[in-house]
């Protein structure tokens, strides 16, 4: 099976650069809703953030394989 697409229990470390971008994107999640008018424009914008924030996801993901070396599947996600 390919670790590609296998789950991946988040250590320590990577739970900690994981909080500190979640902090940075309700930060800005916080500021277009105070500053921008709703529509398509904060709509996308939104969206954009949500998907950096799945890509900095997959980017920690990445990067604790490649520190731990762990490419086993976990057992608790089945």
């Amino acid at each position: 099976m390919s670790w590609r697409f296998s789950y991946v229990k988040y250590d320590d470390k990577s739970i900690e650069i994981q909080e500190a971008f979640k902090k940075k994107f309700e930060e800005l999640e916080a500021l277009a809703n105070e500053n921008l008018h709703d529509g398509r424009a904060k709509s996308l914008f939104i969206t954009a953030l949500e998907e950096a924030y799945m890509w900095t996801g997959k980017a920690i993901r990445d990067q604790q394989i490649a520190r731990d070396s762990q490419k086993e599947h976990v057992a608790e996600r089945g």
